[in-house]
């Protein structure tokens, strides 16, 4: 196998190792300052700085995109993605330290799967259709029962 076809592998992994820490750093934030929103205001800034700084650098390398570009671009897709994002951060850093990282992440990686099959089978938020198989239920339903395993024990 390629690199260019693992690295999406391997980066995902990645991705999903620091998604794992960020709701404990965030817990800590959100009982240091006393809020699970402040705390997720303070994640969010710092993670804009950052993208600011990278997007400055790419685009210094590869250019803006065109005006035409932006406004033809449908006014939710600016917002919608942020939103979610704030959800999920603000869940996470109350959350966490209320059940555990363990039981907040598989209940999460649950929740996750099964939505991923639905928005995959119906060609939601426009996604490639791809049906639910007897396998992919299965395996929802093992992953599953794994969360409640995490959670009950």
């Amino acid at each position: 196998m390629s690199l260019n076809a693992i690295a999406p592998f391997v980066l995902t992994a990645v991705a999903g190792a620091m998604v794992a820490a960020q709701p404990a750093f965030n817990g800590q934030l959100s009982g240091h300052l006393g809020s699970p929103v402040r705390a997720a205001l303070v994640s969010f800034t710092a993670g804009a700085l950052i993208m600011l700084a990278t997007v400055s650098v790419v685009a210094y390398r590869a250019g803006w995109p065109s005006l035409e570009r932006i406004a033809s671009t449908p006014p939710h897709l600016f917002v919608v993605g942020g939103a979610l994002g704030a959800i999920f951060v603000t869940t996470a850093a109350w959350a966490t330290p209320k059940i555990g990282s363990g039981s907040f992440f598989a209940i999460l990686f649950a929740a996750q799967l099964i939505a991923a099959m639905v928005f995959d089978h119906f060609g939601l938020f426009g996604l490639e259709e791809r049906s639910v198989t007897l396998l992919r239920v299965v395996g929802a339903g093992l992953l599953t029962f794994g969360a409640w395993l995490v959670v009950n024990n």
